[in-house]
């Protein structure tokens, strides 16, 4: 009777061993997974917002540079008008 407790109990600290084997196995394919899929696209999310953000800097530099030449031409045209009247 003891041997046969002995054996089941052997036999459940093997298939713990095995469950141990397979939780370590899926965890690092897990881990893998995480690091060459989620991070890859989570870093070309990143720089598609850098990128995106990039634009939109260079538009609102544009837009001032222009606004300035505007405000030129204005004043440059005023003087004209009053040379004019």
């Amino acid at each position: 009777m003891e041997k046969d407790l002995l054996e089941m109990f052997q036999l459940m600290i093997d298939r713990f061993d095995q469950i141990e084997s397979q939780m370590k196995a899926m965890e690092t394919r897990i881990n893998l997974k995480l690091e060459n899929e989620v991070t890859r696209r989570i870093d070309s999310l990143f720089d598609g917002y850098k990128l995106a953000h990039e634009k939109q800097w260079e538009l609102d530099r544009q837009v001032r540079q222009q606004q300035a030449m505007l405000e030129q031409l204005a004043a440059r045209l005023a003087v004209l008008e009053s040379k004019i009247a």
